[in-house]
């Protein structure tokens, strides 16, 4: 158990769920204070930061409106050896690759990058798709503060996953520690994603962003309905050459990805929910709404520990 001096917690505060991070955070430890980051100053003085879930491409547009913002936390993620967690859109922040971005953002989402991830954006569906799901709870945090509330919180019992227009994790460098997955179909605009995805993956391209896919079939004889998705197992050799297939796409030097394969007669997959990547954290989900605080007491975890190495 450690005795420190208080520890500052940032929640980056240009919309979303800022608030209920710090309420949580405070709840660990009355040695743990917060602080709403919106200026790239305030960074100096804080021990670690949240990026919030809420959505993405709003955060995006306002970082990258706010003078040196965007840069400062990029420094700060890579190079701060301070800890950084994103929750939901935070965790899309966070990714250095994203497919299902915004077709209304000209240049694709603002991302901050540091993990090595490939993230679906909006995989589990639209706002009124919200669900709650078991998932893998977080491992015990690496070092506790004095004072720490409890009370049953690091327990092996499933964690509630709160999943609101949650992305997933397609995929994670080998460096990249795996915490969490769970099997789950994507919903249809996804599934339209992901089948433009593996056909760009089997033509051999480094996909680091891609817009959203249109997902609606116009009838011969009118009317309009969903496209008839079946995602195939990775590899299926699909070429993909149109000029059009391309213009959405940001694409660097070939690579091999690989992605989940479909189930057999499903579009499920098991997709990854949690991963750490040596002071970087990210979960899919909202813990910051859900009544348990382990994920709060594994990264203040993480923060103490980084502080007392430093």
């Amino acid at each position: 158990m450690a005795s420190l001096s208080p520890i500052t917690i940032g929640v980056l505060a240009l919309q979303g769920a800022f608030e209920e991070h710090q309420r949580c955070l405070e709840s660990v430890s009355p040695l743990i204070r917060t602080v709403q980051i919106r200026t790239a100053d305030q960074l100096n003085d804080i021990d670690g930061i949240v990026l919030p879930g809420g959505e993405s491409t709003a955060m995006g547009l306002i970082g990258d409106a706010t003078t040196g913002l965007w840069d400062a936390l990029r420094t700060f993620v890579r190079d701060s050896n301070k800890p950084t967690w994103g929750t939901c859109a935070g965790m899309i922040l966070l990714a250095e690759r994203c497919v299902g971005t915004s077709a209304v953002i000209t240049k694709g989402q603002s991302l901050i990058g540091g993990m090595e991830i490939l993230v679906c954006r909006n995989y589990f569906g639209s706002q009124i798709s919200s669900f709650e799901m078991n998932t893998p709870p977080p491992p015990a945090p690496p070092m506790v503060l004095e004072g720490d509330v409890r009370s049953g919180e690091f327990s092996t019992a499933p964690f509630p996953g709160i999943f609101i227009r949650a992305p997933a994790i397609l995929n994670a460098s080998p460096d990249v520690e795996v915490l969490g997955k769970v099997v789950a179909a994507p919903c249809r605009a996804a599934a339209v994603v992901l089948r433009e995805l593996e056909r760009k993956i089997d033509a051999g391209e480094n996909v680091v962003q891609m817009g959203v896919v249109d997902a609606l079939e116009r009838k011969a004889g009118g009317g309009i309905g969903y496209a008839n998705v079946k995602l195939n197992e990775i590899g299926t050799g699909v070429t993909a050459t149109s000029e059009e297939e391309k213009k959405d796409m940001i694409v660097q030097e070939r690579v091999n990805i690989e992605l989940p394969g479909a189930s057999d007669g499903t579009n499920a997959r098991e997709v990854i929910c949690a991963v750490r990547r040596n002071r970087i954290l990210c979960t899919a989900f909202h813990p910051e709404i859900a009544d348990d605080l382990r994920w709060h007491n594994y990264f203040v975890g993480m923060v103490v520990s980084a502080k007392q190495s430093s």
